[in-house]
């Protein structure tokens, strides 16, 4: 893992192709398919351990560009519904919004009336998603304005009228008014900055409302960073699922005011 990681560090460019496709399809292998028994000594490997945050910067960042790159295949093809199916991680978005939904069926209510999506980027495909399961509006926050400008008109062309986007960091914006607030992964890059910002939610989301916060555990913390149970002060667990298939993220379910 450590030969991968130091490729991906070598490069100054790591939009989409097939060299930079080929070394983070390798990644996501070699973190899914690793036996159980050798999780825990890879994570307490000292230069692991190290490289660890390190690696989670690279992989936002491939994320980053490789979003970018459909976002603008998808609003310039002559079809976006089937530009997006050609997208090699659609199945994965699915399978992940179809967990989630299933989660939050369980802590809902019958209608909910809104949805906040934090860290939406700029290839809003769980919100579209969740936009259309749940049939509830959602407004879509990013503190990157190129990210946001880029989900938008991805909304727009596929038809999307459900989905509103607003420019604003998560620590500063207004939740209080949203019956479902969905924290994406790679909102807080350290498990310390996911503390913070879970702290500000814990104080300021409407007693009762519904968190639903996407984390990692096992090898899939050098994908993306964990949130600790200990961060969740303020709520009431309801659930958390880890997945076992080639989804990365598993999903926590909290109730503010807990």
């Amino acid at each position: 893992m450590g030969d991968v990681y130091r490729e991906l560090a070598s490069r100054d460019d790591l939009r989409p192709g097939l060299e930079v496709d080929g070394l983070f399809d390798r990644l996501v292998r070699l973190v899914l398919t690793a036996p159980a028994e050798t999780v825990p000594a890879v994570l307490d490997d000292i230069e692991m351990r190290h490289l660890a945050p390190r690696l989670r910067a690279l992989c936002a960042r491939g994320e980053g560009e490789l979003e970018h790159a459909w976002a603008n295949r998808i609003v310039a093809a002559r079809s976006a519904r089937d530009e997006l199916l050609r997208f090699p991680y659609a199945g994965n978005y699915r399978r992940l919004s179809r967990m989630e939904v299933g989660m939050l069926a369980s802590a809902l209510p019958p209608r909910v009336r809104s949805l906040a999506f934090v860290g939406s980027g700029p290839l809003p495909l769980s919100s579209l998603y969740l936009a259309a399961e749940l049939e509830v509006h959602v407004d879509n926050f990013d503190r990157d304005p190129v990210a946001l400008a880029a989900g938008a008109r991805v909304a727009a062309a596929l038809g999307h009228d459900a989905l509103c986007f607003r420019e604003a960091d998560v620590l500063d914006a207004d939740l209080s008014g949203y019956d479902v607030v969905v924290l994406a992964a790679l909102v807080g890059d350290t498990p310390e900055a996911k503390r913070r910002i879970l702290g500000r939610l814990a104080r300021t989301m409407r007693p009762g409302a519904i968190l639903l916060a996407r984390s990692a555990r096992g090898l899939r913390t050098l994908l993306y960073p964990p949130i600790d149970r200990t961060a969740l002060d303020g709520f009431e667990l309801l659930t958390e699922v880890h997945p076992v298939n080639d989804v990365i993220n598993s999903a926590i379910l909290a109730r503010a005011g807990g």
